[in-house]
């Protein structure tokens, strides 16, 4: 993924978007899957897909399995979005935890980008939840309360008509089960 001009996305990307945004547009967006191997550019996706609600003034939420994926993801997201990026994730202390909050929750901030307990950021007028790699056990919480992102997710996205994507190379057992039976629309890279 290019840091610096447009997002230009290949006839794959692109039709897996073009599906998506139809998807996001309708009057409950539900979940979908989008299967790629590595490489394949889902994150190119993600990034077109947040661009897109960021100019529908919705706001955007993208979570990653581990705190050690965050800075990558959070350069190239700042490249794209500038300071409408706000991140959580537990290595921030609980004063920096907490301006990340305030700036979401304010609206200056417009996009979420974390681990799991990000799923329970302060976005208003949500357009899209993104977990990426979806199929990761690290999206449980093992520790009270127990919950797992995932589910938490797919209430939200319910709850406040968002399209909820969960991405992966390699899908979870259950997301690939319910993406063949029509629960997910399912999108392929």
């Amino acid at each position: 993924v290019r840091l610096d001009g447009p997002l230009v996305l290949s006839d794959t990307q692109q039709t897996a978007f073009d599906g998506l945004c139809r998807q996001m547009d309708g009057e409950k967006p539900g979940v979908a899957l989008l299967y790629g191997v590595t490489g394949s550019g889902k994150t190119s996706v993600y990034l077109k897909l947040i661009e897109r609600c960021l100019r529908m003034g919705k706001s955007a939420m993208l979570l990653v399995p581990e705190i050690a994926l965050t800075p990558q993801l959070l350069s190239l997201l700042a490249a794209h979005f500038g300071d409408s990026v706000a991140v959580m994730h537990s290595s921030l202390s609980g004063g920096e935890r907490y301006d990340q909050w305030k700036r979401l929750r304010s609206g200056e901030a417009k996009v979420a980008v974390g681990t799991r307990s990000a799923v329970f950021a302060p976005c208003e007028n949500l357009g899209i939840l993104i977990l990426d790699e979806e199929q990761e056990h690290s999206y449980k919480s093992e520790t009270p309360p127990r919950y797992s992102a995932k589910e938490v997710a797919i209430w939200r996205g319910a709850k406040e008509n968002a399209l909820v994507l969960f991405g992966s190379a390699t899908p979870s057992v259950e997301s690939m089960y319910r993406a063949k039976s029509g629960l997910y629309q399912l999108y392929r890279l």
